[in-house]
Parts: C-alpha cells; sequence; structure tokens
C-alpha cells in the first residue's frame, strides 16, 4: 500500500460534515473553482498540516461574513 493508498483510506474515515475542510469542500461552499481558493490562501483563514491545508467551517463562515454579500 502507497502512502497515496493510506491518504484516501484515511480521508474516507473522515465523516464529510467534520470540523476541517478540504480545499474542494471550500470551493463547493464558496462556489469557486478549487484553484481559486489555492490562489486566495494568504486571504484565506488556513490550517497547515505539512503539505495539506484544512480550514475550519467557522472560519470561512466568517470569512464570508466579513466580506459581505456581493
Amino acid at each position: 500500500m502507497s502512502g497515496d493508498d493510506k491518504a484516501a483510506d484515511f480521508a474516507d474515515q473522515v465523516p464529510i460534515d467534520g470540523n476541517l475542510l478540504t480545499a474542494d469542500e471550500v470551493a463547493g461552499i464558496l462556489r469557486v473553482p478549487r484553484s481559486w481558493v489555492y490562489s486566495h490562501l494568504t486571504e484565506l483563514p488556513t490550517i497547515r498540516l505539512g503539505r495539506y491545508v484544512r480550514f475550519k467551517r467557522s472560519d470561512v463562515d466568517r470569512f464570508l461574513e466579513e466580506r459581505g454579500s456581493c
């Protein structure tokens, strides 16, 4: 089993409604492409886990509130 397989197995065990979100999940919440999330990491509140980036749902919600409506 390679490292990627282990990561995939772990990802399957983490509940979708958990506290930490992936870039894909944040992109879905913000309705933007995943590439936008990665290009705006300096503006978004992030948690770095080695090479991985995660987001707290509460921080993403606060980010939306602070940005206001478009």
